[in-house]
């Protein structure tokens, strides 16, 4: 489920059994619930507790006097606040919240299993979400290899916790065109000819496609390409090479994801010459757009955000922009990927050697 909310639930092993209910319920009610039970064995346990935080929509520690007398429940309650997520503290009985909590508003949990649903429902949890009380925090990445390295810790978070996203971009010939082979493969000198690339450059880059090639296996990819972008100003043999390494990724995308009708590549061409830009979205869980372009280096100064209002909105552009574009050309989303494979070997054969 795209946009399900998540919510990290930090709280004391001594109040176990009043946790345990409140993720029964909340998993009842549709939301991703994100705790130490869903850790993965074997890994850092401090690191995998800062991800789960980095990812959640909301943060919700369990104050009780236990919870409060362990300094590390404020630790995880500061970062969250750093990270301007909103945090919803729960409370059972007549305990009032003190230390960095004390200031927000707490709910006191209700015993009627009823009223606790409600109180814990998608909706109510939905509306904290929309709030814009705190400005989207945003990472940025000056180089091309420096954002290829971020997308690939990006992405490689969000799968780190067995959860995976659809893969939205635009601009260009998205990461897909990026060649899914060890860096010494012919492919990768011929995508750069006649110029050549750093072994360093190619592995990050190749780590970008691994990484994201990842997420549409598992949950497909929404395109928005732009062709010319593969062609103007250079060489011949680098402009085919792009396009062939983007058709053979689309040929071998099955048509549906797995146990859904839905299909697994949609992709929509820009025709004509536009402005130079690119849009990376994984699901809800980050979204990466670059604001400049040079010439030969590729996109530069890329800026990250997990703000989920801010994804929100740029999903419901991205997905109203593609259906536009399907209907321009006349495409659906069930041809749109052999569409866009005929189209693309329509400009290769008119690229003169």
């Amino acid at each position: 489920m795209e946009n399900q909310i998540r919510v990290f639930i930090s709280y004391s092993a001594e109040d176990l059994q009043l946790v345990e209910k409140l993720v029964a319920i909340l998993e009842q009610n549709s939301i991703m619930v994100l705790w130490t039970k869903t850790l993965t064995p074997g890994a850092g346990y401090g690191e995998q507790l800062k991800i789960f935080i980095e990812h959640a929509h909301i943060f919700m520690p369990v104050i009780t006097a236990s919870s409060s007398a362990r300094g590390w429940v404020h630790q995880e309650i500061g970062y969250a606040i750093a990270l301007h997520i909103p945090v919803f503290p729960v409370t059972i009985g007549k305990f009032t919240p003190i230390g960095m909590v004390e200031h927000i508003q707490a709910i006191q949990l209700n015993e009627n299993d009823h009223i606790l649903t409600e109180q814990l429902s998608y909706k109510a949890l939905s509306a904290l979400t929309q709030k814009d009380t705190l400005p989207a925090l945003y990472q940025r990445a000056a180089k091309v290899e420096e954002r290829a390295a971020m997308m690939k810790l990006y992405s490689d978070k969000v799968s780190g916790m067995e959860k995976f996203g659809e893969v939205r971009q635009k601009g260009g010939l998205s990461s897909f065109h990026i060649p899914n082979r060890h860096i010494g493969h012919q492919v990768w000198t011929d995508r750069y000819s006649p110029q050549t690339r750093s072994a360093n450059h190619k592995e990050l880059q190749l780590g970008e496609r691994k990484a994201l090639q990842l997420h549409a296996d598992k949950k497909g990819c929404r395109l928005i390409i732009n062709p010319s972008y593969a062609i103007e100003g250079r060489d011949t043999l680098a402009a085919k090479t792009r396009i062939k390494t983007l058709i053979d990724f689309l040929k071998e995308m099955p048509d549906h994801k797995e146990e859904t009708p839905d299909y697994k590549v949609i992709i929509a061409i820009q025709s004509g010459k536009s402005s130079i830009e690119s849009l990376t979205m994984v699901g809800d869980w980050f979204l990466a757009e670059s604001v400049s372009f040079k010439d030969g280096d590729g996109f530069t100064n890329t800026f990250f955000t997990r703000n989920t209002s801010e994804i929100a909105k740029r999903i419901q552009t991205f997905d109203e922009e593609l259906e536009d574009l399907l209907d321009q050309h006349g495409w659906t989303a069930k041809n749109s990927r052999v569409k866009a494979i005929e189209e693309l070997n329509r400009i290769l054969s008119e690229i003169k050697d």
